[in-house]
């Protein structure tokens, strides 16, 4: 089978499977800021530690900010489990460090929700 008859057999499978499911898995659509509403969005991206956000969906935030949209990644924790041999507040520097830069690649805002890795609760 040539490799353009695979692509092929892969677009009118998907499509198939989307018409079947009713999911618009290859349509023809407008470019991703026409899609977007005119407002601003407050995009936010949670995750329990650094890196968690940016390594799921990096993409996407940058793609979001581009757009003028305004971007938080919420981390949970600051890692301070995270880095064998270093003590948790070495971690939590070096970790929080990271994330910072992160965002500013991004052009996301970071936000803390002041948890404590490997000790963190969930209740009322």
């Amino acid at each position: 089978m040539s490799e353009s008859s695979r692509r092929r057999w892969l677009k009118d499978s998907a499509t198939l499977t989307g018409a079947t499911l009713g999911l618009p898995l290859l349509e023809a659509r407008p470019s991703f800021s026409a899609a977007l509403p005119e407002k601003k969005l407050k995009v936010i991206v949670a995750g329990g530690h650094p890196d968690d956000p940016e390594s799921a969906c990096g993409g996407t935030m940058a793609r979001y900010a581009d757009l003028g949209h305004e971007v938080v990644a919420l981390y949970l924790t600051r890692g301070e489990a995270g880095i064998a041999g270093k003590t948790h507040d070495e971690a939590a520097a070096i970790r929080t460090r990271e994330a910072e830069r992160a965002c500013e690649i991004l052009k996301a805002r970071p936000l803390w929700a002041g948890q404590i890795n490997g000790d963190t609760v969930v209740n009322r």
